[in-house]
């Protein structure tokens, strides 16, 4: 129908076109619009050594204190990780890369740092000069998806609780306030301290005089 012969007609015959206007396409009545903002596919951590290092035992650490870090970061962001990649640099510069599937989506530490293990052992490393590791988080889901499979090991009970108590302390005092036991001794290639001066059997010599006999 024309505008001039809509014009002409009495006001009552059109009263829905004139008054109702219809809502945006794929928009119901009440909604608002929401940009949902891009989530993380992945999350990565490296450790740098202090000097090229071929010990396991300081890669093993490093494995640790990296997938401490990532599980840390995953529960603060409320996701889990479905895969895990570990790529290790050497000392001529070049590196190796190695993938794994977890057995279930996890954001937890204890899975994270077996996996890491069992991926540093695989490359079967013999005398090879490590100078840093990197540990990547892949195929993040929300952690609200996640079903945790129920094991009778009751060290996963243990380290669960130990985490919720890591996660408190780190979100108040900031990261590093608790660490594994691991990681808190003093490393195998770690400089020796210092030696304490010696001490008199009356007491410690006065700094700045010589000692009395």
């Amino acid at each position: 129908m024309g505008v001039g012969v809509q014009a002409e007609c009495p006001d009552t015959t059109f009263p829905r076109q004139r008054t109702h206007r219809p809502f945006p396409p794929h928009r119901s009545p009440g909604s608002r619009l929401v940009q949902s903002e891009p989530t993380a596919q992945s999350l990565s951590a490296e450790h740098r050594f202090d000097r090229d290092t071929l010990t396991p035992g300081d890669h093993r650490r490093a494995l640790l204190e990296l997938a401490a870090d990532l599980g840390g970061r995953l529960r603060d962001a409320g996701q889990a990780a479905d895969g895990l990649t570990l790529t290790v640099r050497y000392a001529d510069r070049t590196t190796t890369t190695r993938t794994r599937t977890l057995p279930e989506p996890t954001h937890h530490t204890r899975p994270l740092a077996a996996t890491a293990y069992a991926l540093h052992e695989k490359l079967g490393l013999q005398r090879a000069r490590v100078r840093a590791i990197t540990l990547r988080a892949e195929s993040l889901i929300p952690a609200a998806d996640t079903a945790r499979q129920l094991t009778l090991d009751p060290d996963d009970d243990r380290s669960i609780t130990l985490e919720a108590v890591t996660d408190r302390a780190r979100a108040r005092y900031g990261p590093g306030t608790i660490k594994p036991a691991t990681l808190s001794t003093p490393r195998p290639n770690a400089s020796p301290a210092r030696p304490a001066p010696p001490t008199s059997p009356r007491g410690p010599a006065t700094p700045g005089l010589p000692f009395c006999r």
